[in-house]
């Protein structure tokens, strides 16, 4: 089966060669790389360009985000006949046998999806990612952070991370790409949620591995610290915490089964916000703080508006501005 990398890259010239190295190291090596840059201005693209001839470089005229900016990789591949498609964080590094090991999997048992395990880039051995979980109550993912006895066997999954997630392309075509009304975060949890909708299968395949560096895109420079894409209280960036509960509303308008299901999740992100909110401005995170709030009346609102990215990224816009300049 044909295999195709996707790699999306938002001013990641700091991480992503590092990426693209590890895929082009890989004992078995994807049929093509695919590098979607959104619209990055600390001259990444033109560094793919230059020193990666073999990659595919498609470049988006705006930051179409996460989820959208993805889907442009997706239909480039599905366009081509490839059966495989791998969506690949570019703040991730793969060990050499990951992609033989997906792909062994995908032959040996059909399914939707295939995932990773995932360790810490900056804590090796420490497990982010090893299968997870779906609360069909509470509409939340859990990441399993403990390997499984058995580390040989591909294992059933509620959940797999968009950080390292392969698709088969025939439920691509049957359940549809990621929702780019997500943007960033949550839009796997979406998916996964569809899938398991359309009786699908996603399998968790514990001898791959691959170590990511967590949220490396949205925590730059901007408040967020080693553990943010766990969304701790008083450490997330306000991009993450604006996504973070603006997405929860919407996957709620999504998946809620029921009126008085709807009801519980919608109360039940308002009271964590409201909380949220109020910690955060007494630790004075007024931007975070700001952000939490303004995320949670985007999510209430009947058509969820867009991102406005540089309102939540100063910071590193402002440091974005200072590389191009030296």
């Amino acid at each position: 089966m044909k295999l195709g990398v996707v790699v999306l890259n938002w001013n990641g010239i700091e991480v992503t060669p590092r990426c693209l190295d590890s895929v082009l190291r890989s004992a078995c090596p994807p049929d093509l790389i695919v590098l979607v840059d959104n619209a990055s201005t600390d001259g990444s693209a033109d560094l793919v360009r230059n020193r990666y001839p073999q990659v595919v470089l498609i470049e988006n005229e705006a930051n179409l985000g996460f989820a959208e900016g993805n889907n442009v990789g997706i239909r480039y591949l599905l366009e081509r006949g490839f059966d495989l498609v791998l969506l690949l964080n570019n703040d991730t590094v793969l060990d050499a046998q990951a992609l033989c090991e997906l792909r062994r999997a995908a032959d040996a048992q059909p399914a939707a999806a295939y995932g990773a395990t995932i360790h810490e880039l900056a804590a090796p051995g420490r497990v982010w990612f090893a299968g997870g979980s779906l609360s069909r109550l509470t509409l939340e993912a859990k990441h399993a952070a403990r390997l499984a006895a058995d580390r040989g066997a591909p294992q059933p999954t509620d959940f797999i991370t968009g950080c390292c997630l392969m698709f088969h392309s025939r439920a691509l075509r049957s359940i549809g790409l990621l929702d780019e009304a997500f943007f960033a975060y949550y839009e796997d949890v979406d998916w996964c949620l569809r899938a398991a909708a359309a009786g699908a299968r996603l399998l968790y395949v514990p001898a791959a591995v691959v170590h990511h560096e967590v949220s490396h895109s949205f925590r730059r420079g901007d408040g967020g610290g080693a553990a943010a894409a766990r969304y701790p209280w008083a450490q997330s960036s306000p991009l993450t915490l604006y996504l973070a509960y603006r997405n929860r509303l919407l996957l709620a308008r999504k998946h809620a089964r029921g009126r008085l299901h709807f009801v519980f999740l919608i109360t039940r992100r308002l009271l964590k916000g409201a909380l949220h909110a109020v910690l955060l401005g007494l630790a004075g995170r007024a931007r975070q703080a700001a952000a939490v709030i303004d995320g949670t009346m985007a999510g209430l609102r009947r058509r969820v508006p867009p991102v406005n990215v540089a309102r939540y990224t100063h910071a590193i816009a402002s440091r974005n501005a200072a590389v191009s300049r030296n």
